[in-house]
């Protein structure tokens, strides 16, 4: 089979930018949007006739352009690459700036995913995270996606303060209603974020919310494929899957990060970086590439893929971290022959037993 890619493209603009948010991102300079794109343009030249797989459209908030721009983006994808092969194709959008007409043009330019930051269904929880949407205008947007036949995707955050056991049971209940994907988020602050100077650190204490997810969602056709993601079969997002399995994908735009044959780079990390890449054409010097050793290949491999459930091959992993987790409770691994996968169990540990592999 011809080789193909994913293809993530980030657009860095926000209405508001979240509190507890740490991806690049900018507020009140959407502008600049037309200038952004024509630099994507520049950028997406290097890659002309790149079969793609999957697509991807992330930020930021990328629902915030306009019907124009869109049109433009997508312009500036269909010129440079071979989409073809394309067997999926997401953006994320906000509930606040998700319209039907921006609903009309993915369903028509063969988008087939819409991934919603709906975050909370509880109004003090959504105000507690910076959110710019109410319960209410989430719901109607949930509704707006279902009833125009693209996949549904619903973003959910645990560990809120203040939050509790039945409002989390609540957000869960109605968004299982609308949507055909679920990830479930525990609310991570990084030390540079609004939030985190005024609840420190969040990250404790949290288990209970995720084990009601791991409990709630596979007993409503919603099992769990990855750490933080449900989904009934053959609803799971195939570009997520591309980074859990190491397939290649190029990445677009200000702060994003391709992995291309084992060579990971990172994109000028703002705005105004970004823009004088592209009036010098992306020269390499301007970017940061990491080429990883085969044997780091094969310990990343083996943190990605037990991610999902569908774990790793043993004949995959290296003799050392075998020996490793072979000496972790049996508990934390599913029954899979020939293969290693975490349990439900293992996933709550997840972050442990990378630690363990990396340290081999």
């Amino acid at each position: 089979m011809e080789k193909s890619s994913g293809l993530y493209v980030h657009i860095p603009f926000c209405e508001k930018k979240c509190g507890y948010c740490s991806f690049y991102s900018v507020a009140g300079r959407t502008g600049e949007i037309d200038a952004y794109l024509s630099a994507l343009a520049v950028e997406a030249a290097k890659y002309r006739g790149e079969k793609l797989r999957t697509l991807y459209v992330g930020g930021g908030t990328p629902s915030v352009m306009s019907i124009f721009q869109w049109r433009e983006l997508v312009n500036i994808i269909t010129r440079n690459f071979d989409t073809s092969t394309l067997t999926e194709a997401t953006t994320e959008a906000n509930p606040n700036s998700l319209t039907p007409e921006l609903v009309k043009f993915l369903r028509d330019n063969n988008f087939s995913r819409v991934s919603l930051g709906v975050q909370s269904l509880i109004d003090d929880e959504l105000a507690t995270l910076g959110r710019i949407h109410d319960s209410r205008r989430a719901v109607h947007a949930m509704e707006l996606v279902k009833n125009s036949g693209l996949v549904l995707s619903c973003d959910l955050i645990f560990g809120i303060p203040g939050q509790t056991l039945r409002t989390w049971a609540h957000s869960l209940k109605t968004v299982m209603n609308y949507a055909n994907h679920i990830s479930a988020y525990q609310l991570t602050l990084e030390p540079d974020t609004p939030l985190a100077k005024i609840y420190g650190d969040t990250d404790l204490n949290n288990y209970e919310f995720y084990r009601y997810a791991q409990y709630f969602l596979p007993r409503h056709n919603f099992p769990q494929y990855e750490i933080s993601s449900f989904a009934p079969e053959n609803y799971e997002c195939r570009h997520n899957m591309s980074y859990w399995t190491h397939d290649d994908v190029i990445a677009l735009g200000a702060s994003a990060v391709s992995y291309v044959d084992g060579v990971r780079t990172a994109n000028p990390p703002t705005l105004e970086r970004y823009f004088y890449a592209a009036r010098k054409n992306f020269p390499g010097e301007l970017t940061t590439q990491e080429k990883l050793s085969p044997r780091e290949r094969k310990i990343e491999l083996a943190i990605l893929s037990l991610r999902t459930r569908y774990g790793i091959s043993r004949d995959d992993l290296l003799p050392e971290v075998l020996d490793v987790l072979s000496q972790m409770p049996g508990e934390l691994f599913a029954n899979t022959p020939g293969r290693v996968a975490l349990s439900r169990k293992g996933m709550r540990v997840g972050n442990a037993i990378w630690a363990e592999i990396i340290g081999v």
